[in-house]
């Protein structure tokens, strides 16, 4: 099972958070409460059966010590809302009582936390506040509390990174710096008997995909390593089949180019569940085309009348 290990931002790890409990608890049954417009209550989201949602994610990488700071501090000042803030929160929560505060963060490695949730579950019990349960508690919690449903979340095909098209300029400056290897696609192309610019646009297609999807794998490395990996093997054992199928000095055909790019896809798709088919058909004509710039695929010779 797959599990991203990437660096969220504030917004990515709330709408995380809030997919994961409309999972568990049902859509219909969670409320989000918007930070905007006279929101920032000390709370992203609640159920009507009594359940509130903090969600925070902290910039990282951090020490345990510094990531207990700030969940400490941001846990304390949100808490405090729920006292300074209790007449506008009681009109937002009509009937619904506050049973129990999840406080949900992506990386949770220090009792002292736990302690400090304690001591301030006491502390809120003691203010009787009327929205509040006289046995209120306090879980600081990852999304592993849900498991089943970040599984389900994670599995999902969704836009892992966006595809940034890169700038016409950027692919002249790279065919022109890297003259070796696209004197050796233009070379292939020529078997296929193209006109000298219909081999250029290729040439430049072709460097297009890579540099889109060498653009979009480092994003997805920084983001989301483990499917980065997952990926990146992936197309490496698709290479290696390549070669056996395709020795260096063998020959394949425009078509048999387009039925490795799907079956590359497939695999990809298959192999990382979480990617979109955009960004699987991104990295699948971007492999191909290293392919045909380095040695793995070559083009047949185009006999004329044939």
């Amino acid at each position: 099972m797959l599990v991203a290990t990437h660096q969220y931002s504030g917004d990515e790890w709330e709408q995380h958070c809030l997919l994961l409990a409309r999972r568990h608890y049902g859509a219909d049954q969670v409320q989000e409460v918007p930070a905007r417009h006279g929101g920032d209550l000390g709370i992203e989201a609640f159920t009507f059966s009594g359940r509130a949602f903090q969600c925070y994610a902290p910039v990282e990488p951090l020490s345990t010590s510094e990531r207990y700071d700030k969940h400490r501090d941001k846990l304390s000042t949100d808490l405090r809302k729920l006292e300074t803030k209790q007449k506008d929160l009681v009109a937002l929560l009509g009937d619904v009582i506050i049973q129990h505060y999840i406080f949900l963060v992506p990386i949770f490695d220090s009792a002292q936390l736990v302690k400090h949730a304690s001591s301030k579950t006491i502390e809120m019990r003691e203010k009787k506040l009327p929205h509040l349960a006289p046995d209120f508690k306090i879980t600081v919690a990852t999304d592993a509390m849900y498991a089943k449903e970040r599984n389900e979340v994670l599995e999902r095909a969704i836009s892992l990174v966006n595809l940034v098209p890169t700038p016409p300029a950027d692919v002249g400056t790279w065919i022109t710096g890297n003259h070796e290897l696209t004197e050796k696609a233009l070379e292939k192309l020529s078997r296929l008997k193209l006109s000298p610019a219909s081999r250029a646009s290729y040439l430049e297609q072709l460097v297009n995909q890579f540099l889109d999807s060498e653009n979009a794998l480092d994003r997805l490395r920084e983001k989301y390593p483990d499917q980065w990996e997952a990926a990146i093997d992936t197309r490496t054992r698709k290479e290696r089949k390549l070669v056996l199928e395709y020795p260096p000095g063998s020959t394949s055909t425009p078509a048999d180019v387009n039925g490795i790019v799907n079956s590359l896809k497939m695999d990809l798709i298959r192999q990382v569940p979480t990617l979109d088919e955009p960004l699987a058909d991104a990295m699948s004509w971007g492999a191909v085309a290293d392919w045909l710039m380095r040695c793995p695929l070559d083009f047949e010779t185009t006999e004329s009348g044939s």
